[in-house]
């Protein structure tokens, strides 16, 4: 479960970063930025949460 986790993380971190700076003229840039985001924070905050 925690391998999936973390590949899920990398995969959102990585979405969070390609919309902030690949996506200039998109108008999707924001709500899959913030999208990326909240999803990368939620899955840090479950993992603490688990320890």
């Amino acid at each position: 479960m925690n391998k999936i986790l973390e590949i899920i993380g990398f995969v959102l971190v990585g979405g969070t970063i390609y919309s902030y700076v690949g996506m200039y003229d998109n108008e999707l840039r924001w709500p899959i930025f913030l999208i990326c985001s909240i999803g990368a924070l939620t899955i840090i905050i479950y993992k603490k949460k688990q320890k």
